[in-house]
C-alpha cells in the first residue's frame, strides 16, 4: 500500500513517548509549585534536569531565599518583584521549563517505539519528528527529551513548532519537515496519535497518514492548541478531519505495511 513512501514522519508526545497525566488538578499543583520554585530561589542559575523532580523535602530547601520568619505576604511580595524584574527573553522559557518538568519527567518512550524505528530504519526509510511544543516551552526541552530517550541518532530532522513560528496542523511545519527529509508529500508518509493536528493537517499539505490509536483512542493530553477559535486553522482541521490511510493500535502493526522504499508486499 505504501510502496511509494520513502520518508516517514513521526509526532512525539502521545506517538512515540507516552506522557501520562495523573489529572488536571493534581498536574496543575505540580507544575504551580515548579513555578513557585523557581520564582523564589533566585541563587540558582540553573534549574534541576528535566527528568529529576524533588520531593518535598528537597523542594523546600531549595525555596527559602527569605530571611527566616518572614511573613508569607513579604516572601510573595519579594518573589513577584524578582519575577516582574527577571522576565525577559531568557527567563520566560525558564519559568516555562519550571512548569512543564512534572509532566516531562513523567514520561516513557512506548515499548514497541525503538523496536520499530530501528526496523524502519533497517528498511530503508528516512525518519524526522515534527512536533509542537506546548504552552510556549522552549525547543531545548524536547530536544533533552529526545537525547534522554535515546532518539536522537535515529531522527537526524526534528521540527519543533517553537524553532519553525508555526504548530500542527499548520501547513508550513510539515513542509519544513519534508524540505529536511528530502522527500516530497506524496512519498511521505506522517504518523500521529491526533485527529485534528497530526492527520487533518499533513493530509491537507498532501502526505500519506497513519493515525495510532492506542487502546482504541486517538489523541492524548497533548491537546497542544488549547480551544480551538473560531475560522482559525485547528478549527478548519476538525471540521475537514478526514480519515487516516491506515489505523494502528501500535506502532509495530507499521511494518505490516511498510516493506521498504519501492517494494511491494
Amino acid at each position: 500500500m505504501f510502496a511509494e513512501i520513502e520518508a516517514i514522519l513521526f509526532d512525539l508526545g502521545g506517538t512515540l513517548v507516552d506522557y501520562p497525566s495523573p489529572g488536571w488538578p493534581v498536574m496543575a499543583g505540580r507544575c504551580l509549585r515548579g513555578v513557585y520554585a523557581f520564582v523564589v530561589r533566585p541563587e540558582r542559575e540553573h534549574p534541576p534536569r528535566i527528568a529529576v523532580v524533588p520531593d518535598a523535602r528537597q523542594a523546600h530547601a531549595l525555596r527559602g531565599s527569605a530571611p527566616a520568619g518572614a511573613h508569607f505576604a513579604h516572601r510573595l511580595m519579594l518573589a513577584l518583584r524578582r519575577m516582574a524584574r527577571g522576565l525577559s527573553g531568557r527567563s520566560l522559557p525558564r519559568l516555562a521549563e519550571a512548569c512543564a518538568r512534572p509532566l516531562l519527567a513523567s514520561g516513557r518512550l512506548y515499548d514497541d517505539a525503538m523496536p520499530t524505528i530501528l526496523a524502519l530504519e533497517g528498511r530503508g526509510y528516512r525518519l524526522g519528528l515534527v512536533s509542537n511544543t506546548p504552552w510556549g516551552t522552549p525547543e531545548y526541552l524536547w530536544e533533552g527529551q529526545v537525547e534522554r530517550f535515546g532518539l536522537a541518532p535515529h531522527f537526524p530532522v526534528r521540527c519543533f513548532s517553537s524553532v519553525v513560528g508555526f504548530s500542527k496542523p499548520d501547513a508550513r511545519i510539515f513542509q519544513a519537515a519534508m524540505a529536511q527529509v528530502g522527500a516530497p508529500p506524496a512519498r511521505t508518509l506522517f504518523v500521529g496519535n491526533d485527529l485534528a493536528a497530526d492527520i487533518a493537517g499533513a493530509a491537507a499539505v498532501g502526505m500519506r497518514t497513519a493515525l495510532v490509536r492506542r487502546g482504541g483512542h486517538a489523541s492524548t493530553l497533548f491537546r497542544k492548541h488549547g480551544r480551538a477559535k473560531p475560522g482559525g486553522a485547528l478549527s478548519q482541521a476538525k471540521a475537514r478531519r478526514p480519515q487516516a490511510d491506515i489505523c494502528v493500535q501500535t506502532l509495530a502493526q507499521l511494518l505490516d505495511y511498510l516493506p521498504g522504499p519501492g517494494k511491494n508486499l
